[in-house]
């Protein structure tokens, strides 16, 4: 692993927002809107953190697994792969990568509980952890934020009344696409400053002086913002089911293991309401 952000391959797959928003084409060619997009990565954010919570993981765990799931979203589309199985698989290669290693046994056990009716099996899972290496091209390097808030909380007393809505603000960015755009650090003190806000401090000079792009970190606080805005209750089930149908209509349904010919049988995841900011 890399001894920090600057030297990792986290720097290299971090994409401007324009670029992500010309991403899951294919998604939007057959009737996705940009709202129906981030409705269903919202909800499978959700979906991941009621994962990890099932199985007792450490939420670092857990946004890894987002940051994955976002990025192969980036990299694909709903339509090629089923996002029931993906953001499962990339909580699965997350535990791996942060060292919290899960049995697939048990992640397989927790989403039979979680979702009755799931339709996948073990061969399903292991194959859709190869399937988002391959899509990640391995570049599983993810420097956290929360080293960059505690840092910076740490650095300057003035700022220790903002950290609870900080963290809280924190572990809500997740639920947006800025951890694949912007830097740790940005993240941070993009949570930093709207936390500020919700606090009624200005801490405009002392941004400033600090050796980062204030656009970015305000563009971080905005993005925050909209969630909270438009995307702050995920979607039902049922509406995720009736989106995702729009782009994976019942014949075209990835096959379980079960469902597979056996071997030799011919085949082979605005300000005012900013102030509803809530610890996770």
């Amino acid at each position: 692993m890399a001894a920090n952000f600057w030297t990792s391959t986290q720097l290299t797959w971090l994409m401007p927002k324009e670029r992500l928003l010309r991403c899951q084409q294919e998604d939007r060619a057959k009737g996705l809107l940009e709202s129906h997009i981030q409705q269903l990565k919202v909800y499978f954010t959700q979906y991941i953190y009621d994962m990890a919570n099932s199985i007792k993981l450490r939420q670092r765990v857990a946004a890894t697994a987002v940051v994955y799931f976002r990025r192969l979203c980036a990299g694909s589309s709903f339509s090629r792969h089923d996002p029931h199985l993906v953001a499962p698989g990339c909580l699965y290669l997350a535990s791996k990568v942060e060292e919290s290693v899960v049995a697939a046994k048990l992640l397989l056990a927790s989403m039979k509980r979680l979702r009755p009716g799931w339709q996948y099996e073990l061969k399903d899972l292991l194959d859709m952890e190869m399937v988002i290496l391959e899509e990640l091209d391995t570049h599983l390097v993810v420097f956290s934020p929360y080293l960059s808030l505690t840092k910076i909380l740490e650095s300057d007393a003035q700022l220790a009344d903002l950290g609870q809505n900080a963290w809280a603000a924190l572990n809500d960015v997740y639920r947006t696409d800025a951890p694949i755009i912007y830097a740790p650090h940005v993240l941070a003190l993009g949570c930093l400053y709207l936390a500020s806000v919700i606090c009624s401090r200005d801490i405009t000079a002392w941004l400033e002086g600090v050796d980062v792009d204030t656009n970015q970190i305000y563009a971080v606080a905005l993005e925050l913002i909209s969630m909270y805005e438009s995307y702050r209750v995920p979607i039902s089930q049922e509406e995720c089911a009736r989106l995702l149908a729009v782009v994976r209509p019942p014949s075209a349904q990835q096959p379980t293991a079960a469902q597979l010919p056996p071997a030799g049988a011919g085949g082979s995841a605005a300000a005012g309401a900013a102030a509803g900011v809530q610890q996770q």
